[in-house]
Order: structure tokens, then sequence, then C-alpha cells
């Protein structure tokens, strides 16, 4: 499908959508400048609201009136003309040299104003050049009569516009195109003022400030100054009860305080890690005190991690770090952390031998598994995912406060955090308690059907097709569904990842395999999982993949 396919005037029901429901939820927290934008918009004609939503779309700010050409416009002169008169654009108005300049190509600048020495400049340079040799005055006027320009009105308050909707600062109308063109079929779920993002206007700037430093984060010249990263950190305000403008806050404060670590600024950075109680802020604060020599207290604080801590990579580091803490404060053994029971490896091993070939090692084992008394499917992440997705769909999208921000969300706001399991303690408790019955399969199946193509953040559809998913309702007991599930809830985002890349169906059971080219090894969370599946007794093994020897 392209362009061509959308409905005549779908750009600006598309702006018309958004403004209106902007004014329906937050029309208490917008300004008075930004109603009006509003109040202005709907009193326009169709080919001015058109022409408004060119000016406001366009890279900007200036455009000029001959690249603005458009079937549904046929009048632009009269137009342009009804947009002025109503505030919501300016034509032809002084503005500064340089913007006016940028509106040519080089070729039009130099025909216009011939400059001196132009030879073997590049743009920019040109730019320089005529700024150097022509007044301000000539400039305007030369471009005010060849190349008429026009600026939309209320630039600023739509920015705002698109911040209430979206809840950020990267989304824009082109979500409605990508719905529109039938490439994202979304799930549908309750927007009021009720259950609106913001609470706050407040809240609103917050959000954009959190954007804007992020973008700075990005130039890797801003990276290298510690005293502007410093600037920014103490720039940033605290946000309030907000669960996902914390998360921003932290994200933000974290990066910073990460870099003034590499930039050699560790008591900077020890401050702002103290600000955040979010992973790896614990684990980043012990390594400085501990290269600071401030040994009791790195120690104290791996015995809080040890007693609290929830994320898996911080728990771990804990136990590599705090035998050196002990053995350099020369603690006796009944002093220290006992280290934990050893145990044998968490994972079944074998041995397959492949030729060397440009299918993925993968498909190959997937294939050499497959016999009469055994299918064996490639999934990688996403079979289990997907029967995430699938059982606790309408728990996902039911709306609470701060989580669906607009009509364009895989899943909410709080989907692959920490917080999203405590938000809902009590809808996920009752569909966990379902796998102790028949009817979490039917729930599945009913999700799968009425919900088939809709966007879900864990739900793969081409990856989950009729016949997985009844070998997977029939040879997964529900007890282990339960088991992953639990330890999925506790950090969707984190736990999501890591299952073994095969399943291996028998007539009664079932095995994940996770399947080794040669020199490849476990990563971390995959060994988190073997672990879990040797604790819980899911079937699983590593299969290490051999190459054939060529014959000589």
């Amino acid at each position: 499908m392209t362009n061509a396919e959308l409905p005549a005037g779908y750009h600006v029901e598309n702006l018309t959508t958004l403004m209106q429901a902007v004014v329906t939820q937050y029309r208490d927290l917008l300004t008075e400048h930004e109603q009006g934008l509003w109040q202005r918009f709907q009193g326009l004609s169709a080919a001015g609201k058109s022409l408004f939503y060119r000016l406001l779309t366009r890279r900007g700010p200036l455009l000029r009136q001959d690249k603005l050409q458009y079937a549904d416009i046929p009048d632009l002169n009269a137009t342009l003309t009804e947009l002025a008169r109503c505030d919501m654009a300016s034509i032809n108005h002084p503005v500064d040299a340089e913007l006016l300049l940028a509106l040519l190509t080089r070729q039009e600048l130099v025909q216009r104003f011939k400059p001196t020495g132009h030879n073997k400049l590049n743009k920019p340079q040109l730019l320089a050049l005529i700024l150097e040799q022509t007044d301000h005055t000539r400039i305007l006027t030369t471009i005010q009569h060849a190349f008429p320009y026009v600026q939309a009105h209320y630039q600023d308050a739509f920015a705002m516009y698109q911040v209430c909707f979206f809840g950020n600062s990267h989304q824009n109308l082109a979500e409605f195109v990508i719905r529109d063109l039938g490439h994202v079929q979304y799930e549908q779920y309750r927007l009021c003022r009720d259950t609106r993002y913001f609470q706050t206007r407040q809240q609103i700037e917050h959000q954009i400030v959190y954007s804007n430093a992020r973008q700075q984060l990005e130039d890797k010249m801003f990276l290298q100054d510690a005293a502007a990263l410093i600037t920014l950190a103490e720039s940033l305000p605290r946000p309030d009860h907000h669960p996902h403008l914390q998360r921003r806050y932290q994200k933000t404060l974290l990066t910073i305080a990460r870099q003034l670590e590499r930039l050699q600024r560790p008591t900077e950075a020890l401050r702002y890690y103290r600000l955040c109680d979010r992973h790896p802020s614990r684990e980043r604060q012990v390594r400085i005190l501990k290269q600071q020599g401030d040994l009791e207290a790195a120690l104290h604080l791996c015995h809080a991690i040890e007693s609290n801590g929830q994320h898996p990579e911080e728990l771990e580091f804990v136990q590599r770090v705090l035998p050196q803490l002990n053995k350099a404060l020369g603690h006796t053994a009944a002093q220290q952390t006992k280290p934990p029971a050893h145990r044998k490896p968490p994972q079944r091993e074998f041995e397959l031998t492949f030729p060397q070939s440009e299918l993925a090692v993968e498909i190959q084992a997937a294939a050499t598994l497959s016999d009469e008394q055994h299918s064996c499917h490639y999934v990688e992440n996403t079979l289990f995912n997907g029967l995430f997705g699938l059982l606790f769909w309408d728990v996902i999208f039911t709306a609470i406060p701060g989580t669906f921000v607009n009509a364009f969300q895989r899943g909410p706001l709080d989907l692959n955090s920490e917080d999203f399991y405590p938000r809902r303690r009590e809808p996920i408790e009752s569909r966990l308690q379902t796998l102790r019955s028949a009817s979490w399969r039917e729930i599945v199946l009913q999700h799968y059907a009425a919900k088939f193509g809709r966007a879900n953040a864990f739900v793969y559809w081409e990856g989950l097709g009729q016949e997985l998913l009844q070998l997977a309702l029939q040879r997964i007991p529900p007890q282990h569904l339960e088991s992953l599930f639990r330890r999925m809830l506790r950090h969707p985002g984190l736990y999501r990842n890591g299952f073994p890349d095969l399943i291996r169906f028998s007539h009664h059971s079932y095995e994940l395999i996770e399947v080794k080219a040669p020199g490849d090894k476990l990563q971390a969370n995959q060994i988190r999982w073997f672990k879990h599946f040797q604790h819980t007794g899911i079937p699983a093994s590593v299969c290490w993949v051999r190459w054939a020897e060529r014959p000589t």
C-alpha cells in the first residue's frame, strides 16, 4: 500500500484527532495560547487546515511558497492570506538573514548575490561569505521578491500538543500514517482524563526537560565535557511520584554519572548515583567506594544488596566482590558471607557435528533433532514471550493511570519494568491461578483468535503459528509455565530474553535446547535461565556444534 491509497484529507483528520484528544484530556493544563491553537484551527477552511498541517510538519521554520504545491490547495495565495488573516501564519516577515539564505540552493545563492570569490566554497562557507559581503536589507528584499516565504504560528504550542499526546518528544504524526497504511494494528484501550499520563503542568515540563537532556547526551563532544555534564545533572528537576518520569529522570542521571566516571570524576558520579535507586546505581557506588578505599562503606552497601537486591546482575556482582572486601578488611571466616554452594553444571550437554553451511546452526540442529517421535522448532524468545502476552493480554492492556498515553502503544509504559507486577498484582495472581485448571488454555486460544495480528510487545505473530501453539499448550506442563511467568513478572523487560533457541516436543513431553556454534559461549542471561530450569525441573540442555572436518 502507498500514500496514494490513503483517503483524501487523511492528514487533516489525523491532526484534528491529535489536537482534539489533547484538548479533551489536558485542557486544564494548557495555556491560553495553546488552547488558542485548537480554537483557531477549527475556524479554518478545508484548504486552510491542509496547508497549516503542511506548514507545521515540513522542516522549517521557514518554507518557500514555491515549494508548497498540493492538489487539495487549488489557490495557494488565497489560502496563505486566510492563514495570515487568522493569525496562523506570517508571510514575508522580517527574519534573520542567515535563515533566509538557508532557503536557497547553492546555485540560487550565486545567481542572486554574485559573491566575490565563491568558487570551491561549500554551502556553509558560501553563506558566511554572502553575509559578510551583503547587508541584511538587500538579502531580505531580494528573497522576499524572488522567493516569498511563510512561517506557521503556534509551532511551540503544537510541540506541546505532541508531547501531551505521545508522552514523549520523538513520536509524531507519522504514527497515524503507519497505522492508516495497515503496517501496524494497535489494540484499543481506554484513554480518558481519569487515566491520562500527565496530571500536572509541571510533569509535562519535566518530560520536555528530560527529553532535551537525553538529546544532549547523544552529542559525543558534550559527553567529553565534565563541567557541562555536572551542570546538566544539577539542572534536572526532581520528578514527583509519577513512575515513568521517575524512570526517565534516573535513566538520564545514571547516564551522566557513568560518563563522569569515565572522565575520572568519581566524587561527582557517586553523588548522582546516590540519587537513584535503580540498577546499576548501587553496583557503581560499590565500585567507586572500593576504588576510593572506603571499604567499610562498600561492604555495608553490599550487605544491603544481599538483603533486598532484585536485579540479578547486582546480586552476581556482590557474590564476586564480597570475598575481596572481606579479605581486604581482614575479616575472619566467621565474619564472611558464606559463598554459594558448589553445584553441578546447570544444564545437560551434548554435541552435534555439521558441515559448515550458510544455514544457521539453529536451523540445522532443529532439522537434525526432528524425527518420527520428535518435532523440533526454532523459537528462541518468541514462544514463551508469546504465551505470556496471550495469557495476560487483557491485563496488559487494562488502562492504569499514567501507563497509556496514546493509541499507538504495544503495551503500557511500565510493561518492561519492575513496576509492572506490583501495580497489577491482583489480576495477575488471578490469571496465574487459571494455570491450575484447564481454563488457561481457553484464555490463550481466545486471545489468539480475537487479537491475531494486533501489536503486543510480547507477541511476535510470525513466530507463533497454530501448530507450534497447540503443541506448546499440550506438552508444556502449566506448572512450568507458572514458574517461568513468575520469574518474567519480576522484571518483564529483563527476563524476556535468554530463552533457549529450540523446543523439542515428543509425544508427551518437551525439552528446551540452546544451540552454540563453535567459539560461542553461554551469555549471562542464558546461564541465569538454565539455573532456573535446574531449580524448577524444567528439561533443558545445551547443544555444542562442531564443524565436520573437510575431506582432504
